[in-house]
């Protein structure tokens, strides 16, 4: 007897609304766990930072991927795809064939697969030549095959423990910029050679690429990460692939970042000079600094706001006057610098591969030293410039000459 007034009642409501309409909420909690903890989850631009358990609020309906990340270690993506709740098929047990549209419509007779996420974070390791190149690629397409200078030598190095390195790759822009192609790869290339076969502790290499070289990133790693590690007598290695770009006011020279927009320079671009300023105030012994890019917005691995037109920056700074920073650029403030498509690189970086590869050791002691390196690349960039793009780009090496002729060493 009292089942049957139940019933009734759920005819009832059959005829106006769907059994989910009336039991679910517009979203649906998904738990989240990561070890070790303490990690950023961003989904549907919504951040939430894990504790032991985190409980992530998903509209009814919607599909999407929530992006794991925490500093030290690899991130992780998870999909969290829509289905069919359980009650929606009341509707059909029930014959409320109306009631089973509106769940749809009302798109609240979907949950979520998975509810619960437990990630365990792998630790991040240095990106090697095989992992630049493990993004899927269309079937049928063979991989491509690694180019001579993508594989780091195989040294003996000297681990260095004091050293400390930012390494940037900007390829793709979130303001619809030119690409600078081969950024991404050249970024990760010189990270392994970093890790591999200059001696650098994998933990003591930051990479930033795309998406993670904003001007925030920028401001992180160069005003707080580098400040709060390096000490006395340590030594600094800074690289940096991708666009720059010139302020037509002023002539000062800017690194874009991911974020970047040449017609809002001041306030989205970083500017060489306070580059320089941040380094020559650390206590550092020593500091390289490459830059793959030019600044004269007149294309290659430029840009500049609409209606500009191209200008003569000064890459020097005099900054670099007394300091201790040497910077290998890639052209002088009115070049472009060039991509090599043939070698996937940027020309200024297939060149300081080769050298660092043995051919810039030039003497013959088994130490490549900054000015030996310098000496071997800037012919070969100036000659294959000429060759393959009919282009003058001329490298330059900047900084005190007392430096240059100390010997600084990238690799022995």
């Amino acid at each position: 007897m009292i089942l049957l007034p139940f019933l009734a009642l759920l005819l009832l409501l059959n005829v106006t609304s769907g059994c989910a309409t009336i039991v679910n909420g517009s979203s649906v909690d998904v738990t989240l766990a990561t070890i070790p903890p303490g990690a950023t989850a961003t989904i549907n631009g919504q951040s939430y930072i894990t504790s032991n358990q985190v409980t992530v609020p998903i509209r009814r309906g919607k599909e999407g991927t929530i992006h794991i990340e925490k500093e030290g270690y690899e991130a992780q993506d998870v999909r969290l795809n829509r289905q069919l709740g359980g009650w929606v098929w009341g509707n059909i047990l029930f014959g409320g064939l109306i009631g089973f549209g509106i769940d749809l419509i009302s798109e609240k007779g979907y949950g979520v697969d998975p509810n619960e996420v437990n990630v365990t974070l792998k630790p991040a390791t240095h990106i090697s030549a095989s992992a630049a190149s493990s993004t899927p690629l269309p079937q049928n397409v063979p991989p491509l095959t690694p180019i001579d200078v993508d594989i780091p030598p195989a040294r003996p190095a000297t681990r260095k423990s004091h050293a400390h390195a930012i390494v940037i790759g900007v390829e793709t822009y979130r303001n619809q910029l030119p690409k600078a192609d081969y950024a991404e790869q050249d970024a990760k290339v010189v990270s392994s050679y970093l890790s591999s076969s200059m001696g650098f502790e994998e933990n003591n290499i930051a990479v930033l690429v795309n998406g993670h070289a904003t001007k925030s990133d920028f401001e992180k790693y160069f005003e707080n990460w580098l400040p709060n590690r390096v000490e006395k007598d340590d030594t600094v290695f800074v690289y940096y692939s991708g666009h720059g770009a010139p302020n037509a006011k002023t002539g000062q020279a800017y690194l874009v970042p991911y974020d970047g927009d040449p017609v809002f320079l001041e306030s989205t671009g970083y500017p060489l000079q306070r580059l320089y300023q941040k380094l020559s105030d650390l206590p550092a012994r020593e500091i390289v600094v490459v830059v793959d890019s030019c600044f004269s917005g007149a294309g290659g691995r430029s840009v500049i706001a609409k209606g500009m037109r191209p200008i003569i920056t000064e890459v020097k700074n005099p900054v670099l006057a007394n300091g201790k920073t040497l910077v290998i650029a890639a052209s002088t403030g009115e070049q472009v610098s060039s991509t090599y498509d043939q070698k996937r690189h940027g020309l200024l970086t297939y060149f300081f591969l080769k050298g660092l590869q043995g051919d810039g050791d030039t003497n013959k002691d088994g130490k490549i030293e900054v000015a030996e390196l310098f000496e071997y690349l800037r012919p070969q960039v100036e000659k294959t410039a000429r060759r393959e793009f009919n282009n003058d780009q001329t490298p330059q090496l900047l900084g005190p000459s007392e430096v240059i002729d100390t010997g600084i060493t990238l690799l022995e």
